[in-house]
């Protein structure tokens, strides 16, 4: 019987190596010995000291769990990702060792939701709109420029996973054509293109929806020859990751007018946002907020303490990917 479920003074301990939110810090340090390795000036010579009396990790999409990590806790056993993302985790090393990765799957129609409002947002000019008002242009008898309808238009999904398909289920409500791009076939009601470029340039809405590597591990999936093929009409959202996009020729193409508009919640080089983007109208801006409503917060920190709890009680891990 496990040390959780048999009560024994003897606590399991396990490395917080990506921040949590204070609740799961606190459910998890009511259930384990934490370490806060995420606070650490230097997190591997912690893991250095440490790392031998890990069984568990407590991680998050952007921090993932590295080669270099793993290497240093010989006894660990599970790794609970507070998220969908495991581009920062080094899986192959995870299955050769043995450790199980689980994931919070539960963010999908809010990442799905926000897709909507930027591209609303962004047809509508409503951050635009909101300063218009507030700096009393309105009152003064100015009259604020028109926007662009979203209803009717031709909208490319790039990446047609679970992400996908709920950003495609939700602005099919809005009478639009929908178009995507994915490397393996799907079954699914909507045109496939062969590529990204193909998908770009028969679509008025592009929006950023897929997996991808490692920052830096090879070609954006969405590079320069997608964005000019989107063309100054067109409007890019990205909800995915920054790196997956050729940023600088993005900006390039917002401030010379050959891309329309952006919505965008993620970025190259976080929290860091290129400065040509601050000040273009055409644009609007999120701080990685995708999945950060109280509700869907909660329902992750469940799955990461719940995932860590049940695998040392001898239960199994509740949303293991491997």
């Amino acid at each position: 019987m496990s040390d959780v479920a048999s009560g024994s003074s003897v606590r399991v301990e396990i490395a917080a190596v990506g921040a949590q939110r204070p609740p799961v810090m606190e459910a998890l340090e009511q259930a384990f010995v934490v370490h806060r390795v995420y606070e650490a000036a230097d997190p591997l010579a912690m893991l250095r000291e440490i790392g031998p009396r890990i069984r568990g990790v407590a991680s998050h999409g952007m921090a993932g769990l590295s080669r270099a990590q793993i290497e240093l806790m010989p006894n660990l056993e599970i790794c609970a990702i507070n998220g969908v993302g495991l581009e920062t985790t080094d899986l192959p090393m995870c299955r050769e060792r043995g450790i199980t990765v689980t994931i919070a799957p539960v963010l999908y129609d809010d990442v799905a939701d926000l897709a909507v409002a930027l591209a609303l947002a962004a047809c509508r000019k409503i951050p635009a709109g909101d300063r218009f008002v507030r700096e009393g242009a309105w009152q003064g008898g100015a009259r604020f420029e028109l926007g662009r309808k979203l209803t009717g238009m031709r909208v490319g999904v790039l990446g047609l996973g679970r992400i996908g398909r709920e950003v495609a289920h939700r602005l099919a409500a809005f009478k639009t054509t929908i178009g995507y791009f994915d490397p393996v076939r799907q079954d699914a009601p909507y045109q496939a293109w062969p590529s990204a470029v193909e998908l770009a340039q028969n679509s008025d809405l592009l929006v950023l929806c897929a997996a991808g590597g490692p920052k830096g591990s090879g070609a954006p999936l969405v590079p320069k020859e997608v964005i000019e093929a989107l063309g100054p009409r067109g409007i890019f959202v990205n909800i995915a990751r920054g790196w997956l996009v050729d940023e600088q020729a993005l900006v390039d193409a917002l401030v010379h007018g050959r891309l329309g508009a952006a919505g965008l919640d993620v970025f190259y080089d976080e929290p860091r946002v290129p400065e040509p983007l601050l000040n273009l109208p055409n644009v609007v801006l999120t701080p990685h907020i995708a999945s950060s409503t109280e509700e869907t917060m909660g329902a992750m920190g469940d799955c990461v303490v719940g995932n860590l709890v049940d695998w040392f009680a001898g239960r199994g891990a509740r949303t293991a990917v491997s």
